[in-house]
């Protein structure tokens, strides 16, 4: 067989070394660090504005480079102690370093900045974020099971778990709970089929604080380990989910369809939900975020408003009891029921819940047949773009736009100023501290 000649290569060495040591700039939208090198934009994990820092595990990029921060050489005076053990490890929390009055600080920056830098937008008004407590504030967790039976988060950077014994932003019925399902799973015979562990903090149907779990299994669970559960949690309350979206069961492997409730007591609302429904996981704020609304909408008894994305009624049953008429759009069929179970419970009339696709839908003529004056949007991570397409059409007054994605609200921002809006307000708000994620609110008055 001939043999075909291959020239040998040489492997090209890089004129960019890996920098020993960098200085950081700024902080990027998901907590980094943003230094230059050689006039490349580099992304450090766990450094700090100001801080001189040596790096490791330096990683090229097409248009920027990644590495960790390994020694903080010059420690900026924001730099604080993480309040968790295992901060370094787990990818659940991204900026416990940081001071925790300083952190929403920096993510308002960044929204501004965004803002400014790509869309020329500029609030007329900037309030003071909403906030919480930085730790004890989170009302749900989800936690994976690793080979060992532990209670894990996926580690930073990685799909890989790493065990958790306690964590200190959950509100303190959950944290309590967690040596409890521990001890349980550490009886339990090796490969249990147990995956996943929710924690719900709420309030029970009588309107008396509760916790709640659900173990999410993939082989059966024999009733003597139900039970056992059980006892280990005492008064919490405990289901059981087999296949993934699967019906709950119950201690005694009955079918069941809890409920939990969401007290807007500002509003007094009660919003009942099922342990599978989506929820915000900070109480304190979702609360203070109802009631920032209510005083932008400044409703008057003639007014018609749409709540668009309205889940389970978060905002649209407040809105429904100082306005004529509420109508309640969701792409969920499942959220349009609850949303309607919601406002019989409440004890409310004047609203409307249907389901539509709002990604493509053309609302623009309904939402003038129905002489919309006001209207709120609530949109997942992707936004509202095509919403805000079809709003230069309607005759809406004004909008209260929530965000939990700084990128598609920007976008759609300025799709709606171009459309005849000016953005009269905006407030951040920290629903998950000592992370990076932001929530945003903002107003826009027609003209």
């Amino acid at each position: 067989m001939a043999r075909i000649f291959k020239a040998k290569t040489t492997k090209r060495v890089s004129s960019d070394p890996s920098p020993k040591q960098l200085q950081i700039d700024r902080l990027s939208h998901d907590g980094r660090g943003i230094a230059l090198h050689q006039g490349k934009t580099v992304f450090v994990d766990g450094g700090l504005v100001g801080e001189q820092v040596e790096v490791a595990h330096y990683r090229r990029q097409k248009n920027f480079s990644e590495c960790q921060a390994k020694h903080i050489v010059k420690p900026s005076s924001e730099r604080v102690e993480p309040v968790c053990p295992i901060f370094a490890q787990c990818g659940g929390c991204q900026l416990q370093h940081l001071r925790a009055d300083k952190q929403i600080q920096y993510k308002q920056s960044a929204l501004l900045s965004l803002l400014q830098r790509q869309y020329q937008l500029q609030p007329e008004t900037v309030l003071d974020p909403i906030c919480s407590a930085p730790e004890g504030y989170r009302s749900r967790v989800r936690f994976g099971i690793d080979s060992q039976r532990q209670l894990s988060f996926r580690q930073k950077l990685s799909d890989k778990l790493v065990a958790v014994d306690q964590c200190p932003v959950l509100e303190p019925s959950l944290q309590a709970l967690i040596p409890q399902v521990q001890a349980w799973l550490d009886e339990l015979g090796s490969k249990p089929g147990v995956t996943h562990i929710e924690m719900i903090a709420a309030a029970d149907t009588q309107k008396q604080e509760a916790a709640a779990l659900v173990v999410r299994h993939i082989k059966p669970l024999p009733q003597s380990q139900r039970e056992a559960l059980q006892r280990q949690l005492g008064s919490a309350q405990c289901w059981f989910q087999g296949e993934k979206g699967g019906q709950l069961t119950g201690v005694d492997g009955s079918q069941v369809d809890p409920r939990l409730l969401v007290l807007l007591d500002d509003q007094s609302v009660q919003l009942a939900f099922s342990p599978r429904d989506f929820t915000q996981v900070n109480r304190a704020v979702n609360q203070k975020m109802v009631s920032q609304a209510m005083e932008w909408l400044e409703l008057q008894p003639s007014d018609k408003v749409a709540d668009l994305y309205c889940g389970m009624g978060n905002f649209s049953l407040a809105i429904a009891r100082q306005c004529q008429q509420l109508l309640g759009i969701e792409g969920v069929e499942a959220m349009v029921v609850r949303a309607q179970e919601n406002a019989d419970r409440n004890g409310i009339s004047g609203a409307e819940f249907k389901a539509m696709d709002l990604t493509s839908s053309d609302f623009s003529s309904m939402l003038r047949r129905r002489e919309i004056t006001k209207l709120v949007l609530d949109p997942p991570r992707a936004g509202a773009k095509a919403v805000s397409e079809q709003m230069a059409e309607t005759e809406v007054e004004s909008v209260v736009y929530v965000s939990c994605n700084p990128a598609s609200f920007a976008r759609d921002a300025s799709i709606l100023v171009e459309g005849g809006y000016r953005m009269a307000a905006l407030r951040a708000m920290d629903m998950f501290p000592h992370t990076s994620h932001m929530e945003t609110m903002a107003l826009f008055v027609r003209g």
